[in-house]
Order: structure tokens, then sequence, then C-alpha cells
């Protein structure tokens, strides 16, 4: 169900040639010890609708780890219900319980998500995300 989200997830952001995730991989993750990934369902009238994917980090300059939410995703047919709110509420108890502030991106032209965090306290900073993919690196390292 999560990898048909993802899928779902990733269509919904036109970014679907980037998905590379599998099902044996999700479960291998799923399942390290310690988890390399977290990750919960929330269900709405029609079964599941939504994810929430999740890693823990360190962050060493603020000497902690954290839980660094990957994605929210709740289908548009679900929007509305509180499913959200679920999800995220879900990350509060893991991250009350553990100790660990939660951070989280976002595009920046994302008003309703920008909205909805706000509602529920969080705060938002400005930052560049970079990324480097491997192909790209290794072409770094032959000059």
């Amino acid at each position: 169900m999560l990898l048909s989200l993802l899928r779902e997830f990733a269509e919904y952001q036109g970014l679907a040639q980037y998905m590379r995730a599998t099902e044996p991989r999700l479960r291998e993750a799923l399942a390290a010890q310690p988890p390399m990934l977290r990750g919960a369902l929330v269900e709405g009238p029609d079964g599941v609708v939504g994810f929430a994917s999740y890693t823990v980090d360190f962050m060493p300059w603020v000497d902690s780890r954290v839980l660094r939410l990957d994605d929210l995703y709740v289908r548009q047919s679900a929007r509305g219900l509180g499913l959200g709110l679920a999800l995220m509420r879900h990350l509060a108890e893991v991250g009350s319980a553990e100790g660990v502030p939660v951070r989280w991106e976002m595009y920046p032209d994302n008003d309703s998500a920008r909205a909805f965090y706000k509602r529920l306290g969080a705060t938002s900073g400005e930052k560049t995300v970079f990324r480097w993919a491997p192909e790209v690196m290794r072409e770094f390292l032959k000059e």
C-alpha cells in the first residue's frame, strides 16, 4: 500500500520519472534494525488514503537526533477529514516520546501546506536544498 501511495504522490508532484522505490527495498528499509525508514498509514472512508514517511537523523550542531519527515500525503478525495492532522499527531507522539524534534521541507509555493503546518504551531525558515546525484558525483570525481 505504501509503494502505491508513494507512486501516486510522485505523480501528484509531477516527479514520477524520479520514482525508484520498490517493494523489496521498502520492506528492507522498514525492517532494518534500527529502521532506515519509518512510516504511518492513515485510513479514510475508502481504506488507506495517506501516509507519512520519516527517518531518524542526527544533527551534530544541536547534539540531537531528529525525526525528518520525508513525505506526508493524503489523497485529494480524503482531504479535509483530519487525516493529515492524524499523521502529524503520530509524528508528535513519536517525537515527544523519543524527546526529539521533527523537521521537514516543503516547496515554498505550497500555500495550503504552509497554512496547515502553521496551524499546528510549526515554524518555518528559508533554506535552499541541494541534491547531488551519484552519476553527477562520479563525473565530478573524474575531473
